[in-house]
């Protein structure tokens, strides 16, 4: 900002880390709407405005403004990916796997669309499918310890417990010396059926303040957790941060 004052992109970047990082919706939304104003052809600011109203349950706002990023930008592929994972919230998960299947024919090598085409698959059953997709997307982005725990949490829900604990164990032992998120830490447990066990990986992401912690609240993967009294008092905490 020193060098080149608030350019649009700076501007579009900070707005969306004041929601990711602070929770500070308003701001976030005011921010990414002057940016739209200011240059209108970037289309990094649909997909965070688009995201930000479907992680608040504002789904046709955030449809609506997705359509929009498209006309700016019809081949940009994290608006693809973006727009999956929408569907995702919303439940819509049959509209969510043709958009992620037209995602990865047009998008083969980028790791989001591949993962948010799988957590479509595996939220409606198809689990299977959702694992190749999960492991796709760990080759191509190995250096991803939550992409193992997403594959972990479909291994466990496969049955495949044996699997499961070895993945489990791995992160544990990486967890020595890097950075693992606490929050699909606690998807992972939570698909085990380790329940406390994923409450206090959310505790551990609330204190770490994890960049997915945005999505407590609209996030169908913890959706087995919703009627556990500790996860109702962490995210009224979470509202309240």
């Amino acid at each position: 900002v020193m060098l080149s004052g608030l350019r649009p992109e700076l501007r579009c970047n900070r707005a969306f880390a004041l929601y990711v990082f602070e929770r500070r919706f308003d701001d976030a939304e005011a921010e990414l709407l002057h940016t739209l104003g200011e240059k209108p052809s970037l289309a990094s600011t649909y997909v965070r405005l688009g995201m930000l109203y479907g992680a608040r349950g504002r789904f046709d706002e955030a449809l609506d403004v997705l359509s929009r990023g498209q006309q700016a930008d019809p081949l940009l592929s994290t608006l693809a990916a973006a727009e999956v994972r929408v569907r995702c919230w919303q439940r819509n998960y049959d509209a969510a796997i043709a958009l992620g299947r037209k995602g990865v024919e047009l998008h083969p090598y980028l790791h989001v669309v591949r993962v948010n085409y799988a957590e479509a698959l595996e939220l409606s059953g198809r689990l299977e499918e959702a694992l190749a997709q999960y492991q796709v997307a760990s080759v191509i982005s190995p250096d991803l310890p939550w992409l193992r725990a997403l594959e972990g949490a479909c291994q466990a829900r496969l049955g495949r417990m044996g699997d499961a604990r070895a993945i489990l164990e791995g992160l544990e032992v990486l967890r020595r010396s890097e950075y693992v998120d606490a929050y699909h830490m606690a998807i992972f447990r939570g698909a085990l059926g380790r329940a406390k066990e994923a409450v206090a990986e959310l505790e551990r992401a609330m204190a770490e303040n994890s960049a997915w912690l945005h999505l407590l609240e609209i996030d169908p993967k913890l959706d087995m957790l919703r009627n556990d009294v500790r996860f109702r008092r962490l995210a009224k905490r979470q509202r309240a941060f």
